[in-house]
Parts: C-alpha cells; sequence; structure tokens
C-alpha cells in the first residue's frame, strides 16, 4: 500500500479494496510493465530537485505526465471495472541560444491504454477525461513565435495543436475528472470527429493578442475534422480535404484581479456537419467565470454555459457549475476537496429522431490529496443521472481513484498543476506576468 503521506489510516483502510480490485484485473504481463514504468518515472521524480531557471527560460524543456484510473461501476448499462493509463510526454526547443529570440517548437505524444469507462456508463459527457481508444499518438507539433513583452505582446502557432491549451480553459475547474469540465461538451461534440482536442488534434493556427495584464484576446482556425476518421488509430492522425472546412474560433478574456477571470467565446464551422436529423452548419456560444469565495477559507468557485446548433450535433445547450477547497483537512493544505455539477441539454432532433433524453446531469465529488510535489492520489465519484450516450438507459454510479507521478527537466512541475510546464504562456516571452505566476 502507497503511504499517503499524512492522509491518515482511515483513508489507507477506504483506497485499499479499490487498488486490490484494480490489481487482480490487469494481466500479470501487463502488471510487469506499469510497475516498471512506475519505477522508471519514481526514479527520475525522486531524486534532487530540478534547478530552476535563472534569467531566461532554458533553451530546452521536457516533461513527463503518468495518470493511472482505476473505476467501479456498481450500477450502469454494464456494471463492472475500467482501467485506464495515459502516458504523456512533452518538450520545447527554444531559440533564444541561436539568435532566433521569441520562437519554439513544441511536440507532444501521448499514449493509451486500457478500456472505456463511458461503455459501463452510457454516459455522453465522458466521465474520464483521459479516456481514449488505446493507441501511441503525436497529439502536438507547432512552432510559435512570441513578440513583445510581458506587458503587450503577440503570440502566433501554427501546427498541430491542442485547441483546448488556449480556448475554453477553466483553471479552478481543471481537478475534476469529468471531461465537460476541461471544456464544455457543446464544444467538444461538435463536428463530424470533435474539435483539435484530446485525444485527437488537428492542423490550425491560432494568435494571441496581449494588450495588457487584464486582457487577452484569441483568435484560432483549424481543419473542420480532426484526425484521420478512417486511420483512428495511427500515430499520425491528420487528413486535409477541402470538404472538410474549417473550425473557426474567437475569445476574450479579463483578467479582472489575480484569481478571478471572465471569459466568451464564439465558434463555427465552415462545413456542414451530419447532424441527428439531417446536415447542418455547428455554431456556438460559451462564457465561463471563476473566483474566490468568502463563504470560506480558500474557496474558489467556476461557472459556465454554452449553446451549439442542436441540428447539427446532440448538445444544444450545457452549464456547469462547481467549487473547490483547499486545505479542506487540517494539516494538509495543500490538499483539494471538488464538488461539481455537469449539466447538458439535448436537441429537440436529438431527443425525437434518436430518442435521447432531453439531458444528462453528472454530479462528481472528488479529494486530491498531494502525496509529494510529484504524486498525487484522487479519490473520484460521478454520479450520472439520465446518461445520454444510448438510449433509455438507468443512471449510473461510478467510484474510482486516479494516480498522477509527473516528472520533468530541467524545470520543475507539479502533479496537481495539469497544464504542460514546457510551453510558457503566450502573452510573456520571459516566463509569465506576476499575475500569471
Amino acid at each position: 500500500m502507497i503511504p499517503l503521506g499524512g492522509a491518515g489510516p482511515a483513508m489507507n483502510r477506504c483506497l485499499t479494496p479499490t487498488v486490490v480490485l484494480a490489481l487482480s484485473l490487469i494481466k500479470s504481463n501487463q502488471r510487469r510493465a506499469l510497475v516498471g514504468l512506475g519505477a522508471a518515472l519514481l526514479v527520475s521524480a525522486g531524486g534532487p530537485a530540478n534547478a530552476a531557471p535563472t534569467d531566461g527560460l532554458p533553451p530546452l524543456t521536457i516533461a513527463s505526465r503518468e495518470t493511472f484510473d482505476v473505476f467501479d461501476v456498481p450500477v450502469g448499462i454494464d456494471p463492472g471495472a475500467a482501467i485506464l493509463n495515459k502516458l504523456q510526454v512533452s518538450a520545447t526547443l527554444r531559440g533564444e541560444r541561436v539568435g532566433l529570440d521569441g520562437w519554439l517548437l513544441h511536440a507532444q505524444m501521448f499514449n493509451f491504454g486500457g478500456n472505456s469507462l463511458s461503455k459501463h456508463l452510457g454516459d455522453l459527457q465522458t466521465a474520464d477525461n483521459i479516456e481514449a481508444v488505446p493507441v501511441t499518438r503525436l497529439f502536438e507539433a507547432y512552432l510559435a513565435k512570441i513578440w513583445g513583452t510581458d506587458q503587450h505582446s503577440i503570440a502566433m502557432r501554427i501546427g498541430m495543436m491542442d485547441l483546448n491549451s488556449q480556448f475554453d480553459s477553466i483553471d479552478t475547474a481543471s481537478l475534476m475528472l469529468n471531461s465537460s469540465h476541461g471544456i464544455g461538451p457543446d464544444l467538444s461534440r461538435s463536428g463530424r470527429t470533435g474539435p483539435s482536442i484530446y485525444p485527437v488534434t488537428a492542423i490550425g493556427s491560432s494568435l494571441t493578442w496581449v494588450p495588457s495584464q487584464k486582457w487577452t484576446f484569441r483568435l484560432g482556425a483549424y481543419d473542420g475534422v480532426s484526425g484521420s476518421p478512417t486511420a483512428p488509430k495511427a500515430f499520425l492522425a491528420e487528413r486535409l480535404k477541402p470538404s472538410d472546412g474549417l473550425l473557426a474560433i474567437g475569445q476574450a478574456d479579463w483578467q479582472m484581479t489575480k484569481n478571478s477571470r471572465l471569459e466568451a467565446g464564439v465558434w463555427g464551422y465552415t462545413a456542414a456537419q451530419p447532424g441527428p436529423a439531417r446536415n447542418a452548419h455547428d455554431r456556438g456560444v460559451y462564457a465561463s467565470y471563476e473566483a474566490p469565495l468568502a463563504l470560506a477559507p480558500h474557496l474558489s468557485f467556476w461557472l459556465r454555459g454554452g449553446l451549439a446548433n442542436g441540428d447539427a450535433q446532440p448538445i444544444a445547450g450545457y452549464v456547469g457549475v462547481g467549487l473547490v477547497q483547499e486545505g479542506t483537512i487540517r494539516g494538509r493544505p495543500d490538499d483539494r476537496l471538488g464538488l461539481a455539477i455537469a449539466h447538458a441539454m439535448m436537441g429537440d432532433p436529438a431527443v425525437d429522431e434518436l430518442g435521447l433524453p432531453k439531458s444528462e446531469t453528472s454530479f462528481e465529488l472528488t479529494y486530491q490529496v498531494k502525496v509529494s510535489h510529484r504524486f498525487v492520489i484522487q479519490p473520484d465519484v460521478d454520479y450520472i443521472h439520465h446518461p445520454a450516450g444510448i438510449t433509455r438507459e438507468p443512471d449510473s454510479l461510478a467510484i474510482g481513484l486516479r494516480f498522477v507521478l509527473v516528472a520533468a527537466y530541467p524545470t520543475q512541475t507539479a502533479a496537481n498543476d495539469p497544464g504542460d510546464p514546457t510551453v510558457p504562456p503566450d502573452g510573456s516571452p520571459s516566463g509569465g506576468s506576476p499575475d500569471q505566476q
């Protein structure tokens, strides 16, 4: 049993049955592979602290992140256990040492293994945000250039990119495991194969303008069909066809205070999409707000809403809300407790033609235990009311554990920060303004 660094014997007793269940479900050769991978990452993460950058960012930064989830579904369309494993490796090469100030080259790849949690739950919103088909894939490969200073800047990216790293991303909500809290389902379910997000990205370009530390404006254009529908397990999954059209998106961010932010965006596809009843152009709008609350110490909340064309996809609207508190348990200031609701509303064509329920709602409760700077454990419970992945299915319940282990060189990274530590903020050539640090 892995010690929880002060979590206490009661929590150890709660975690033991689920861990034993996970190990019993993995074949012996898979266990050896996972143990080997875990040992390698622990060696890399267990040495002396990585040197922090001095005056400038290092020319090459490398990071890895291992996420291992085990879930039990006692109630659902197919009760049983699900095991999911994702290893991602990223690297960024900066051009300052060779006279190319502001230029950088970034790449990221991942390997996903395991099975589907949503297959057991029957949900549409994807309860586990690392779920994918088993695959090893090049996820990002782009060239970027940043002009300006910490106060005013313009940044450009071009290549294979994750749209969600710049658009429709809420920092406070990143604690939750349900995919809808990482990017709204009104956007993530759009398009023939989804937008350019995990697990399938597309060729695109983006432009970020930071006129001040308070405001950021973003524009992006991506291939209208992510990946290659005929090669879902390809390492390099991309095709470029004029008939695919483009996905265009724009967003404005207002950093009201250091910890409160309001953002709003609009998006649309230039080509018609096959919808529940007919082909239609999918488009939508979204807005979100996150800020601290004075109700309790270290308590923050977020609220997000979005609308989409219900003729072009099943989801016509979405509302998500959540709370996160740090230091809920005395003596554990870095642990985080999260409670969130994700409510996806189906369009009339999806209800009438496909027989889906009018809405699907996720109620999620999670607690992240910071074992060390590079390792966290996170129990999670997700109750799905009216799962909409398949018609007329009963409510579902998922109970599970997430393990996250990270390593980076030469910079430092934290397991409780889901961001990529190798990529500097678009608006900051020297590593971020005081409000972003």
